[in-house]
Order: structure tokens, then C-alpha cells, then sequence
């Protein structure tokens, strides 16, 4: 089911960048442009997560993931699909991900929220790890696109989680829930999730190359 939804946001999102990505590819801006654009978008939603702006920063988080689908497309409609920007693009992501994650973690820490501080922790640990796995399996000839927080989820699911974080219930008012309890239960959500997703893609990986002999 989520994976169907995926590939149906995934269509539907290529789709809308297509005469996008031609426009910029007809002016002459390489993707790799579109790729530290993107990048740079994510350093200001982190700095304004920093600042305690989660709002803006979820926003400007949201805007910046659009550049990571728009940069591959730029890539195709301008036939330079060539694999040292596919390298650029997921070393950035990386980078992108990162710094988000550790503005997060460095707001919540510095207001004494210690619960939250530690759900980030574990969600740059499992996002990470995700990623990586990824990358090792693939590099094993193993494809491996297995378990629910891929990056676009996870970005969609932060975006909404910092947009919300500003709804309040009466029910989560002690001090390590105070202020943006909704963005709280999205990051414990993705510290549990993106772990489980971890840990399914290596044991997946581990069985494939059992399965082909190789293990």
C-alpha cells in the first residue's frame, strides 16, 4: 500500500517538474546547480529551525526536498545523466539531512527538551543508516529499496511534523513536551521507523546474498 502511494507521489511529482526541468535546461543551468540550490535551502530551514522558527523552517525544508526531484529531472532533459552528479546529489542529501537533523537536535537541547533531543539523535541514526545500507547493498549488486522511511518520506514527514508544531494539546504539557508536542511524536515516530527500516534493509541485504551464494 505505501509503497503504491510512493510511486504514484514519485509520478506525479516527475511529472510536474518535467516542463520545469526543460525551462532551466533550455536556459543552460545544470543540475548540479539545481542540487546545491537545494542544499543551501535546507541550511537556511536549518537555521531557522535553530532559531526556534520550526514553522518557516518546515516550509523551507519542503521547498528544498522539490529541488531534489527537480534536479534529476534537469539531468534527463538535458541528457547529462552521467554518475558524477548522481554522486554529488547523494553525497549532498546526506549533507542536507544531516544538517536539519542537528538543528533540530541542537533547539531541542539548548531548551532543555532532552526527549526530543534524544528522538533526534536516534532519527539521524536511522536516516543515515537507511541511506547506507542502501548504498553497501548496491554496491554488492543487491537492489535494495525495501521498508517505509526512504528519504522522501521522511522528508514529507518532517516537513508536516515542523508546519504542525505549533498545535497544542492540552494533554502534553510537562516541560519535555511543551511547544511543538506534534513535532515530538513525528520525531520519535522517525527514530523508531527509520531504525526498523534500517535493520529490514540489512537483513533483507544479508538474505539476498545468502540466497545468490554469496553470503
Amino acid at each position: 500500500m505505501m509503497a503504491a502511494f510512493e510511486s504514484f507521489a514519485r509520478r506525479v511529482l516527475n511529472r510536474g517538474a518535467v516542463p520545469v526541468a526543460r525551462a532551466l535546461s533550455a536556459i543552460g543551468i545544470p543540475a548540479n546547480v539545481i542540487t546545491i540550490v537545494g542544499f543551501l535551502g535546507n541550511v537556511a530551514a536549518a537555521v531557522l529551525i535553530f532559531q526556534g522558527k520550526l514553522v518557516y523552517g518546515g516550509i523551507a525544508m519542503l521547498i528544498a526536498g522539490l529541488f531534489d526531484v527537480l534536479d534529476g529531472a534537469v539531468a534527463r532533459a538535458s541528457n547529462k545523466t552521467d554518475q558524477s552528479g548522481a554522486l554529488l546529489d547523494s553525497v549532498v542529501d546526506r549533507y542536507s539531512e544531516a544538517i536539519i537533523f542537528f538543528a533540530l537536535w541542537a533547539y531541542f537541547f539548548v531548551n532543555s527538551q532532552f526527549v526530543a533531543a534524544s528522538f533526534t539523535f536516534l532519527s539521524i541514526i536511522g536516516s543515515l543508516l537507511v541511506s547506507y545500507i542502501r548504498a553497501r547493498a548496491e554496491g554488492l549488486d543487491i537492489e535494495c529499496r525495501v521498508g517505509l522511511m526512504q528519504r522522501g518520506e521522511r522528508i514529507g514527514l518532517l516537513s508536516i511534523g515542523l508546519m504542525l508544531s505549533k498545535v497544542q494539546f492540552a494533554s502534553f504539557q510537562s516541560p519535555n513536551w511543551a511547544g511543538s508536542p506534534l513535532l515530538i511524536i513525528v520525531l520519535g515516530a522517525l527514530a523508531v521507523l527509520s531504525n526498523l527500516t534500517a535493520l529490514r534493509r540489512l537483513i533483507f541485504s544479508y538474505s539476498e546474498l545468502h540466497r545468490v551464494g554469496r553470503g
